[in-house]
């Protein structure tokens, strides 16, 4: 009994280790994923029954020469130990790779969460936001927000009889730009009768869109009877929506998400609470130094399947959008890029989704259409792309919106 008693505390330990981790993945998939089942936090006492049973197993191990127990134990020791001299020298590269490049910070954002979109805009708010290289100021911009949590477009014209409604990200927003440099706000300039509305927001995408839509609220915080909707789309749009593991490292999983069953978009709140367990597995792995030396992501490849999936997310948002407005009038703008736009542009047009096509409108990496250091678009872009955008508006609204 003497000689048995190091192996049955071997167990029991190893017993209890895999018991509360159990209860703490069952809390993580069906509970609040906060670690704590009956008022005790169960993190601890993993920890110790873990390292109790890696001590005794390795005791109890060459002991009792148990040659299967050893072998486990010592291939498990040097995986750590391999995997933890590379998150370590990694870790010395990071710190030297960064010294070299230069030090960009900023802006800030002044936000609240949102069951529904994950983040907004803070309301009726003026921030300021900065950015800098090495310490040199690139932009200073002032905003203020509204009520609604949007970015307020000042308008010179306050007589508008038509809507435009702009759902995007933090290119529509008009990050690094002020008020009246952004796409909402020359689009009123340019074409007084509309008023524009800016739902877009930094880090969102078309899930962001196709969520706020499906509340039915847009109707009650628009006046004007006529107009249109734009959601202006860039390819790291598709990231965004599969909540892809960089994207991940920006948003912690507030975004909404959305899938496919079968044929059906399902929409299951957002990506922390639909996706419990891959937002444990992703938190930890952006903790990685080996990842982010070698830049290695998840999932390693962006399949048509993927851009499918966006395109049905932006199907829904067209959808949504004529039944809450009646019309239409809804486009995706395709922003000027680099990259080979023609697979979303087909998916959305097999949707029967009303697509813009401004890919080769400009080049975005020629000087002066991207602020410095940065690749969000100047106030000279959003002139080009507005132009653009209100000489193809009389020639795609139908007849009977253009006449009212």
């Amino acid at each position: 009994m003497k000689n048995n008693f190091p192996k049955i505390l071997f167990w029991l330990s190893l017993l209890t280790f895999c018991g509360l981790t159990a209860l703490w993945f069952r809390d993580l998939l069906k509970g609040d994923a906060n670690g704590i089942v009956a008022n005790i936090s169960l993190s601890p006492f993993i920890w110790i029954t873990g390292i109790t049973s890696l001590i005794l197993g390795f005791w109890v191990s060459f002991k009792q020469k148990m040659a299967w127990l050893q072998n486990i134990l010592v291939f498990g020791l040097m995986a750590f130990l391999t995997i933890a001299l590379l998150e370590w020298v990694c870790g010395i590269l990071l710190v030297k790779q960064a010294a070299k490049m230069p030090k960009i910070e900023g802006p800030s954002h002044s936000m609240v969460m949102d069951s529904v979109l994950g983040y907004k805009p803070s309301p009726d708010t003026t921030h300021t936001g900065q950015r800098t290289k090495d310490g040199q100021v690139i932009y200073n911009i002032s905003y203020k927000t509204d009520a609604n949590n949007l970015r307020i477009t000042p308008v010179a014209n306050t007589k508008a009889s038509k809507y435009a409604l702009f759902f995007g990200c933090s290119m529509t927003f008009g990050e690094g730009v002020q008020s009246d440099e952004t796409i909402p706000y020359y689009f009123s300039k340019i074409d007084s009768s509309y008023k524009s509305y800016n739902f877009a927001y930094s880090g969102y995408g078309p899930h962001q869109a196709l969520a706020r839509l499906e509340t039915n609220t847009l109707r009650s915080k628009v006046s004007e009877n006529q107009g249109v909707g734009y959601y202006i789309y860039i390819n790291d749009h598709v990231n965004r929506v599969l909540g892809t593991l960089t994207n991940f490292s920006y948003n912690g999983g507030n975004a909404p998400y959305y899938h496919k069953v079968g044929n059906e978009l399902k929409h299951d709140g957002l990506f922390k609470d639909g996706r419990k367990l891959k937002t444990w597995i992703f938190g930890f792995l952006l903790k990685s130094n080996i990842l982010k030396f070698f830049k290695i992501g998840y999932p390693f490849k962006i399949t048509d399947q993927d851009y499918a999936l966006t395109a049905d997310v932006l199907a829904g948002a067209s959808q949504a959008y004529k039944k809450q407005f009646g019309n239409d009038n809804f486009y995706v703008i395709i922003y000027p890029t680099t990259i080979d736009s023609q697979l979303i542009i087909r998916l959305l047009k097999e949707r029967n989704v009303q697509v813009l096509d401004y890919s080769k409108l400009f080049d975005p990496t020629q000087k002066g259409y991207a602020i410095p250091f940065d690749e969000h678009p100047t106030a000279i872009a959003n002139t080009i792309l507005v132009k653009q955008m209100i000489k193809d508006l009389g020639s795609k609204l139908p007849q009977e919106t253009k006449s009212k």
